[in-house]
């Protein structure tokens, strides 16, 4: 019993070193699959110069996240207008489809 306690001053450490590392490694995960949804948002909506917005998640039940994303529309006759589209991505398809959503971003 003494020599497992002398132990236990040793363990401590690597015990914490390894959670930290597995917390590491889940916040990267995470952040890839919150720039996968952004890329693949802004993609989808076809609007030039887009940027997109944080994602609000979804649970894992649904595994859906909406993006909003701004840009600028493309075709001519929209003579470079700014654009806002919704965007929802699909976590397990790793799928995106959008919708115009200028009436979100209109001024009241």
């Amino acid at each position: 019993m003494r020599h497992r306690l002398a132990l236990l001053p040793l363990l401590v450490p690597a015990i914490a070193l390894l959670s930290a590392s597995a917390t590491a490694s889940s916040t990267a995960a995470w952040t890839a699959g919150e720039s996968a949804a952004r890329n693949a948002c802004v993609k989808a909506s076809g609007l030039n110069d887009a940027a997109a917005s944080a994602p609000v998640h979804f649970s894992d039940r649904t595994a859906q996240d909406v993006i909003l994303v701004t840009g600028r529309y493309p075709q001519k006759f929209m003579k470079g207008k700014p654009g806002t589209m919704l965007c929802l991505y699909d976590r397990r398809a790793k799928k995106a489809e959008t919708q115009e959503a200028g009436a979100w971003a209109r001024k009241r």
